[in-house]
């Protein structure tokens, strides 16, 4: 017995994964801030506690109080893994080589909305009036900017930051801004009766979801242990329901070149600069 166990922690030790039993230091493993942190921490914890079991590799979760934070980190190659926008991952790929392994298999589009009744019926109609976004830097936001300046429309829009897609919704549909940004997936989930209130102004071209990236630092061996574990963890019908509130559902192997580098046409910091 005492050989085979041996010949099993070569083994391991071979394909640069850590022996059972053998003091490790944990991964970090950063995620964006999507929501307050322990709310973050209550839906990340729970799969990375699955992920260390599937694996054998542990994982210290690092949560930001603001994008800024997560994103300085992440350009100084922080940590080993991380869980970020498209836009994000584009960045630090060609900074730090960050490699992009999973993603969730549903492509994301930013929309801007307004409601039915709303005068406003092109994007210039736009100007001085007041937006509403989830945040500075999510996709949705960065889609608008992205059209608009591709476009060459210059607007003096009224940036309004409200915290979460539903009070987006509840900021164009009370009147309180005249239009607001969102995702494509949270816009088709909406029920028929709040989607027949608004209108679709805009909507940007299907872009990949956010993936899973590693370090170079990081082996292979255990990049691709991380991998089929997400992958395994989606056929078994007591770790599915882990994917979905890590916005990880029906994944699929994620790929920069197909996935993320049409992205770098895209000047990152000029459209978030002084946000």
């Amino acid at each position: 017995m005492k050989t085979v166990a041996g010949l099993v922690m070569l083994l391991m030790l071979a394909m640069g994964l850590p022996a059972q039993g053998a003091e490790q230091k944990p991964y970090i493993f950063a995620v964006l801030p999507q929501r307050p942190p322990v709310t973050m921490h209550t839906t990340w914890r729970p799969f990375l506690d699955q992920l260390e079991q599937e694996t054998g590799v542990k994982f210290k979760l690092k949560l930001y109080e603001t994008m800024n934070q997560f994103e300085a980190e992440f350009k100084q190659g922080v940590p080993d893994f991380a869980f970020s926008t498209p836009y994000q991952l584009m960045l630090v790929h060609r900074s730090q080589n960050y490699r992009p392994l999973v993603r969730g298999s549903h492509l994301l589009a930013g929309m801007l909305i307004t409601r039915a009744d709303s005068a406003i019926k092109v994007l210039p109609d736009l100007d001085n009036k007041q937006i509403a976004y989830v945040g500075s830097r999510n996709v949705c936001s960065l889609s608008l900017r992205q059209i608009l300046s591709q476009q060459n429309i210059k607007l003096n829009m009224k940036e309004v930051f409200v915290g979460s897609s539903s009070n987006v919704y509840k900021m164009v549909l009370l009147g309180k801004t005249d239009a607001g940004t969102v995702l494509n997936v949270d816009f088709d989930a909406q029920p028929e009766d709040v989607k027949a209130k608004l209108r679709v102004l805009m909507k940007a071209p299907m872009i990949a979801p956010h993936p899973i990236s590693a370090h170079p630092r990081t082996s292979r061996q255990v990049q691709q242990a991380v991998a089929d574990a997400v992958l395994r963890m989606a056929g078994k019908p007591e770790t599915n329901p882990l994917l979905k509130p890590v916005q990880l559902g029906k994944p699929v192997v994620a790929e920069y070149d197909r996935d993320y580098k049409a992205l770098e046409k895209m000047d990152y910091e000029a459209m978030t600069k002084g946000i």
